[in-house]
């Protein structure tokens, strides 16, 4: 087995699982080649799929880091850090929010979270095998359980589960609920794949849509931090303080309590007033993400312009 190949095996069955599944990929360039996207929903939730590698040596996956639901748009980026060790707009706005001390999901949020790009052809059957092969957004999950089944328990020899002659055949089962999960996951020995499932497949970086640094840095820009979403929320709710009478101050009489309670007059004021402060913010928040779009828009057609 070539090495590369065999390290990648040793790596992924001892990462950590996690992810959320996102198009990251030139799907236009692929579906013209008559490659689809591969949907791990099945009947019974039963998956039997086959790894075909572009090559018959180095990596049969490309490891990913996205940055995801970004912005007003929840656009979908690929980390220009993680993926080709230049500037990311989306990591260096995440730092700049750490530098201001915001905590919570705004920094979370702006996380690249990590899958991998396979090539498979599922082998369920004739039919599913006569529709070719499709490329697959690989959870870590599925990815670690692959790796980790692809040796010998006996002799500790690794099993490269993309050979076209000794590879494998990979069972597993999707169950839906709350969360997602993959169990039962197989290896299976099959006969040698056609040639034809394998020849000509395009190479990871030559299907991988790089962003446009100016598109990420206008997508981040209109997020706000939360910790100054919830001062403007609080300020807005925020009452006057009432003075507390003291036991020993004499009693007001009945007939000035009974006008204090039935006439409220500033309560009814504050509460419009912050009715509008609210509805002038959500219609600030509605032009700003239309500007964002737009300004986004613009960045993509002047890209295909120059393409």
């Amino acid at each position: 087995m070539d090495d590369a190949r065999r390290k990648q095996l040793d790596a992924g069955a001892n990462m950590k699982t996690g992810g959320v599944n996102f198009d990251y990929v030139d799907t236009a360039k692929l579906e013209r080649l008559g490659i689809t996207k591969y949907n791990t929903k099945k009947p019974k939730g039963n998956n039997f799929i086959r790894i075909i590698a572009p090559d018959t040596v180095g990596a049969f996956a490309k490891e990913i880091h996205q940055h995801t639901q970004i912005g007003s748009s929840k656009a979908t980026y690929l980390c220009l850090k993680e993926m080709w060790g230049e500037e990311c707009p989306i990591c260096n706005h995440q730092g700049e929010l750490r530098r201001q001390n915001v905590s919570g999901d705004a920094i979370k949020e702006l996380n690249a979270s990590k899958r991998f790009l396979l090539y498979v052809v599922d082998t369920t059957d004739e039919n599913s095998e006569d529709e070719g092969t499709h490329w697959f957004d690989c959870p870590v999950s599925i990815y670690k359980a692959i790796c980790t089944l692809s040796q010998d328990r006996r002799t500790g020899e690794k099993i490269d589960p993309t050979d076209p002659v000794d590879g494998r055949d990979i069972e597993f089962v999707r169950k839906d609920g709350k969360r997602t999960e993959y169990t039962g996951f197989v290896l299976t020995k099959t006969p040698p794949i056609p040639k034809s499932w394998y020849s000509d497949l395009p190479a990871f970086e030559e299907i991988l849509l790089k962003p446009d640094p100016e598109e990420m840095t206008i997508a981040v820009s209109g997020i706000k931090s939360e910790s100054a979403a919830s001062n403007s929320d609080a300020k807005s709710e925020a009452k006057p303080a009432t003075s507390r009478r003291s036991r020993r101050e004499p009693a007001e009489t009945t007939q000035e309590s009974a006008k204090t309670t039935q006439e409220p007059v500033e309560e009814p004021a504050q509460e419009s007033r912050r009715e509008r402060s609210e509805a002038k913010e959500e219609a600030a928040d509605s032009e700003q993400a239309a500007a964002i779009k737009e300004k986004i828009a613009s960045v993509q057609n002047r890209r295909r312009a120059r393409e």
